[in-house]
């Protein structure tokens, strides 16, 4: 398993459509990936547990990734995450 801490910057933090295309990136990957946002922990692939989470800006979200293909996973979802300018 590896683990990584990314805080988000976004001002509209993680609304609607970027909760959907995150899971959308998660769902890409075959290994289980969980995001911690506070005491919640949220599978990545689930579109209304992550918009429920309402991860705001300044937030910090730690994601788990174990499996297989672990290494790109995280890397591909940390890029998607620190990206966000809207």
């Amino acid at each position: 398993m590896i683990v990584r801490t990314v805080c988000i910057e976004n001002p509209s933090g993680l609304h609607a459509r970027l909760a959907s295309l995150f899971c959308a990136k998660a769902k890409q990957y075959r290994c289980q990936i969980v995001v911690r946002a506070g005491r919640q922990y949220i599978p990545a692939r689930n579109i209304l547990d992550m918009m429920a989470a309402n991860i705001r800006q300044g937030q910090c979200i730690t994601i788990h990734c174990e499996g297989e293909d672990e290494a790109w996973a995280l890397a591909d979802l940390v890029a998607f995450l620190t990206s966000l300018t809207e």
